[in-house]
């Protein structure tokens, strides 16, 4: 795992480049309460990158992607929100696609930090994924 403030630095760059692609079409939006805990590299991006490409870049018009983090006491939140087309999320995904890359990012987030994602959609209003860190108990003194 590496200081989440360097995956928000790769998640900028990564941002930054797709900016150009969308121009005005993609609006990013930031709410950084919490840095403060380690995540796997490279764990956020495609998360984000989903929200991009099949959310706010299917949208007619575009739209909005958030990220956001927050201490919730026992836990560290990664959300990454988008006012995309959205999903039905119990539908089998027969699209022809691999979808081994979301898997993948939920397991390493499960084997290096005992977290898990948590991924809600509604059809015409967008999605939310949602990275849980639980924070790591302090040893006694």
């Amino acid at each position: 795992p590496v200081p989440f403030e360097t995956e928000l630095e790769h998640l900028k760059k990564y941002l930054y480049i797709e900016k150009l692609r969308f121009d005005d079409e993609l609006k990013i939006e930031y709410d950084i309460q919490d840095t403060d805990f380690e995540i796997p590299l490279l764990s956020v991006q495609p998360l984000v990158e989903n929200a991009v490409k099949h959310g706010v870049g299917q949208k007619e018009g575009g739209g909005i992607v958030k990220i956001s983090t927050r201490d919730t006491g026992t836990a560290h939140e990664v959300i990454i929100e988008d006012d995309g087309v959205g999903f039905d999320t119990n539908a089998k995904k027969d699209d022809g696609r691999s979808h081994v890359g979301m898997e993948n990012t939920k397991k390493r987030l499960y084997d290096m930090c005992g977290g898990e994602v948590i991924i809600t959609s509604e059809i015409g209003k967008g999605t939310t994924a949602k990275m849980i860190i639980p924070k790591k108990e302090e040893p006694e003194k």
